[in-house]
């Protein structure tokens, strides 16, 4: 690893594939959900569940093997892999760190937004962020970022919660996908959780990703 943070994106024919991307290898077991009694009342768990692993930020994680075989599924996002890429602030695309490279602490965030709606103070987001020169890779490539993107550096990323499925109390079955904040603990307790969701805080729009990557100077690690 450069002390840039950069590292070498994965190829499969000729495409980049983003870090966060699942493959086809990796296709989630079931899940054998039951309901649990732990400290704050009861809730979702597994049958066989394991704490320290399958636990994160108070919430349940789907669980999903992480070894990138077989072919990516460019329209799927790794669970782990999003998870990691959030909490650490890794590069969506190469996975290396995007903390600690400009001197100003700031960090790149790259959305689809084929309105041309700009990315927003307060907003939130399961998409990590990226470093200006993979960002750069992923317009270029990326069908939905062809069609408009958004970036703005971000001075502050608190997390705000979780996206998954939300299991019913009294049935245990699932239901629709939904966003819960980690202040909601009552809701928190049954979801299944697949995305780490974060706020954006002292958000700065950028509109020239070649300027960035000049000021960069890691052009060449991609």
């Amino acid at each position: 690893m450069s002390s840039t943070g950069v590292r070498p994106v994965l190829y499969r024919d000729g495409t980049p594939v983003p870090f966060i991307t699942a493959w086809s290898g990796e296709h989630m077991p079931s899940q054998p959900v039951a309901e649990v009694c732990r400290r704050g009342g009861t809730g979702l768990g597994f049958v066989d569940e394991q704490i320290h692993v399958d636990r994160q930020y108070g919430a349940l994680w789907v669980r999903m093997p992480a070894v990138r075989t077989g072919q990516p599924e460019l329209r799927a996002v790794h669970a782990l892999r999003q998870r990691q890429a959030m909490s650490r602030l890794l590069c969506q695309m190469c996975g290396g760190p995007t903390v600690g490279i400009r001197d100003d602490e700031r960090t790149l965030f790259l959305m689809g937004a084929a309105g041309g709606h700009p990315i927003c103070e307060g907003e939130r987001t399961s998409s990590p962020p990226v470093h200006p020169v993979c960002a750069r890779l992923a317009v270029e490539n990326c069908p939905r970022l062809r069609r408009g993107w958004a970036a703005a550096l971000v001075s502050y990323t608190p997390v705000w919660g979780v996206q998954g499925v939300m299991y019913s109390p009294k049935t245990l079955e699932p239901e629709p996908d939904v966003s819960v904040s980690f202040m909601d603990a009552r809701r928190l307790r049954w979801v299944l959780a697949s995305r780490l969701l974060v706020t954006l805080e002292g958000v700065t729009a950028v509109n020239d990703l070649d300027a960035l990557c000049e000021d960069s100077e890691f052009t060449e690690m991609v």
